[in-house]
């Protein structure tokens, strides 16, 4: 619906049908486009975010032209979070642990696993997940350690009351691992 063509139909707006409002998606292909995996990736597909076709047009070109650099520097299309890449990492570490614990004739669930998840889910994810590793800096890395000194204190009672072992101060070998 309302289909509009650019750079010889590499670059596609249009209209989502029964939309509720009229904002423009747009369908955008470069040869030579990967994901993460190295995998080819044959079109990005997303909202412009935008009802105006001029400010939908900018915005798909400026997408065009950032796919286009991205495909010729050989980087995947979609900029990676570090959840995405703690995603692809755990996946591959989990791996390795299994086979160690079985390796060493042990059975039942690793507590290395389950050491690993639970950090993830309490410490890391929340604080590291949505940023983009592009746009990771050197202090924000930093404050993750005041931010995890202090977690327990900003916790809520029924956070609290699910882990009673807690210390509203970790301990230096806490923040060691």
């Amino acid at each position: 619906m309302n289909k509009v063509e650019l750079k010889d139909g590499q670059v596609i707006l249009f209209h989502r049908p029964n939309a509720k409002r009229p904002i423009y998606h747009m369908r955008i292909h470069v040869r030579g486009m990967t994901d993460v995996y190295g995998n080819k990736v044959t079109y990005v597909q997303e909202s412009t975010g935008e009802t105006d076709l001029e400010e939908a047009k900018r915005y798909a070109l400026d997408k065009y032209d950032d796919l286009r650099l991205r495909a010729k520097k050989k980087e995947p299309v979609k900029q990676l979070t570090f959840e995405d890449l703690y995603v692809i990492w755990w996946a591959d570490k989990r791996q390795r642990l299994e086979a160690n614990h079985f390796a060493k004739g042990r059975t039942g669930p690793a507590q290395r696993i389950s050491w690993y998840e639970k950090h993830a889910q309490r410490y890391w994810l929340p604080y590291f997940g949505a940023i983009k590793l592009e746009e990771m800096t050197q202090a924000f890395v930093q404050g993750y350690w005041t931010w995890r000194m202090t977690y327990w204190s900003r916790a809520d009672e029924a956070e609290r009351k699910r882990h009673p072992n807690h210390v509203l101060k970790p301990a230096k070998k806490s923040m060691d691992m």
